[in-house]
């Protein structure tokens, strides 16, 4: 017991202790690396981000989306998003809450694999689609570089997906923060 008090204890101090680095200034950039759930099946996304002023992000990503449709078979739909971050809140040198505000543009394609046939009248296996994108971005630093990063956006995409229209995706990941 006095072990785990001992390694709560410690845990709690290394949260409280100022950062070494400044981590929400100008020209911070971070790379970043995300795994998450859709609406539709799973997806992964590499992250871009570069700090425009003290409280203001640009960030770019691209990310993969994969899973089955009922009566479409497997998909891939590839996507890229830039975002503007807003700083809404920061509780000390921990954790920023960001609020993200842009725009998305993909390709979506059904029936990968040769997982389904589609008869002759079906609308066409593939698209390529674009639309506004909002959401939230916790960022939780572990240490001067090393961030946990958790994601929530939902979009809405226009030219008729054949996935969702109101997409939404929500996932984790790590950031590397550098100079």
């Amino acid at each position: 017991m006095k072990n785990l008090l001992l390694a709560a204890l410690l845990l709690v101090g290394v949260g409280t202790v100022p950062a070494l680095a400044q981590r929400h200034v100008r020209h911070i950039s971070s790379w970043g690396a995300h795994l998450g759930r859709s609406e539709q099946g799973t997806y992964y996304e590499l992250s871009y981000i570069s700090m425009l002023t003290n409280h203001l992000a640009l960030r770019a990503s691209g990310l993969r989306e994969t899973g089955r449709l009922d009566g479409r078979g497997e998909y891939a739909s590839y996507a890229g998003r830039v975002l503007l971050a807003p700083q809404l809140l920061h509780f000390g040198e921990v954790a920023y809450v960001h609020l993200l505000l842009g725009a998305a543009a993909g390709y979506e394609r059904t029936g990968e694999h040769g997982t389904t046939e589609l008869p002759a009248d079906a609308r066409q296996p593939q698209r390529f689609t674009y639309g506004p994108q909002a959401g939230a971005e916790v960022d939780v630093f572990l240490g001067n570089r090393i961030s946990l990063v958790a994601t929530a956006t939902k979009g809405y995409l226009f030219n008729n997906p054949l996935l969702d229209q109101w997409p939404g995706y929500a996932g984790a990941g790590l950031r590397y923060h550098f100079r």
